[in-house]
């Protein structure tokens, strides 16, 4: 990117991305919560993962994940996943003081603003590339998917350092993106559709945030209305790139200000 272009995009990273201490905060709480479950007889053990881990966290929507491994000997793990989803939620509620149930996950919010998602799992063996599979209930709660989060880790982590800075921004933009557009793709949905899509290289963010809205169209399983959004914030963002190779800057930043919302800035440095 021209510095013309590059500096707001700069500048809107900086504003979405947590600082080095508010993700030491956000994991301490993390590592407490964790500690506290581990004592639970029921509790095999909890991993702390997703964004925070992974770099790829954003503020005001981002928060810490604790998967946390019942024992498959337990009776739990032949409960459907609707009741480990409640057996966790109300382990939570003997320490904890806001407890909700959100989707698939628990989650346990802090006066200081931190959010922590605990997700009930059964360990259901090794997969392919040697990484713990668990089985973890489905988003609906009706039935169960599998989840290998340390290939997640991984896969993220390879990725960043083989193709630079540049990956882990663009999945902070579409995240930013999604969140405030309804959500059409997960968070892990994105960052799936971003190592899918960008294998040798990387180009240039305006691109890049194009090819991944393609990637999240052709992979992900989209709603009509959601599909829609996705859709239109294709065309903005097209036409923010066009008009950059133009020479339109301005108009390119004001698009790109209708895609990421008010929070982007919308002059040139």
């Amino acid at each position: 990117m021209t510095h013309q272009i590059a500096d707001p995009f700069d500048a809107f990273l900086r504003h979405i991305t947590l600082s080095d201490s508010e993700k030491a905060t956000a994991l301490e709480r993390g590592r407490r919560l964790s500690r506290r479950l581990e004592q639970r007889p029921e509790v095999r053990e909890c991993l702390i993962t997703g964004s925070m881990v992974r770099s790829t966290a954003i503020r005001k929507f981002s928060d810490v994940d604790i998967v946390a491994v019942i024992e498959s000997s337990n009776q739990l793990s032949r409960i459907n996943s609707a009741a480990l989803v409640t057996t966790v939620a109300n382990i939570l509620r003997e320490t904890e003081s806001d407890v909700q149930v959100s989707e698939n996950a628990v989650r346990v919010m802090y006066p200081d603003g931190v959010t922590v998602d605990v997700l009930g799992a059964i360990h259901a063996g090794i997969n392919s590339t040697a990484d713990d599979v668990y089985r973890i209930p489905s988003s609906d709660r009706k039935g169960w998917a599998t989840y290998a989060p340390e290939e997640q880790n991984r896969r993220i982590r390879e990725a960043a350092a083989s193709l630079g800075d540049n990956f882990k921004k663009l999945i902070r933009l579409c995240k930013w993106w999604s969140k405030t557009h309804g959500q059409p793709a997960s968070s892990y949905e994105i960052e799936i559709a971003a190592h899918e899509s960008f294998r040798t290289e990387i180009p240039e963010l305006p691109l890049a945030i194009i090819e991944l809205f393609n990637s999240i169209k052709r992979s992900v399983d989209i709603d009509s209305p959601k599909m829609s959004a996705l859709l239109e914030s294709r065309e903005i963002a097209e036409e923010a790139y066009s008009s950059w190779q133009t020479g339109d800057v301005q108009k390119s930043i004001e698009l790109w200000g209708r895609l990421f919302g008010e929070q982007y800035p919308n002059f040139i440095t």
